[in-house]
């Protein structure tokens, strides 16, 4: 029993909408990647700028309150940047699975359009077919009617 070409029409606008929401997801994760990275970029240059601003007070000598307070930032410096690049590789993480996913619904997309197409073809050629058979029919009785009569 063959799908109705409605039925193949209901089914790839349902995939057009699943793929078009991987695309809009897919957006959204990249751009979560980007900011997390962007993130990322400002916290380590805010250290080195941190750490050559440090150097440049050790030259003109530091007391060690002000030493110990330099090393606790720096090493809560380092901390927000290793959650930071955690985040990151997440991120990259859900974008490689978003790009998974919308690849996974182009296929469907493109797998239920091709059927849709084939269907609209055949139901095409079978009207054709049909066309062709009632013209034969009409001829054949025209050319017997004037054979006998």
């Amino acid at each position: 029993m063959a799908i109705s070409s409605s039925r193949f029409d209901t089914l790839t606008q349902l995939s057009e909408r699943r793929r078009d929401g991987a695309a809009r997801q897919l957006s959204s994760q990249r751009q979560r990647q980007e900011t997390a990275a962007q993130q990322l970029v400002t916290l380590e240059q805010y250290r080195l700028d941190y750490c050559q601003q440090m150097q440049a007070r050790l030259t003109q000598g530091l007391d060690p309150a002000s030493w110990h307070n330099y090393q606790a930032f720096i090493a809560s410096l380092d901390k927000a940047i290793a959650q930071c690049r955690a985040r990151v590789a997440q991120e990259q993480t859900q974008t490689h699975h978003q790009h998974q996913r919308l690849v996974k619904e182009q296929q469907t997309h493109a797998a239920w359009q091709g059927l849709a197409d084939r269907a609209s073809l055949s139901a095409a050629l079978q009207a054709r077919t049909a066309e062709q058979r009632q013209s034969d029919e009409q001829a054949t009785q025209a050319w017997l009617r004037r054979a006998n009569g």
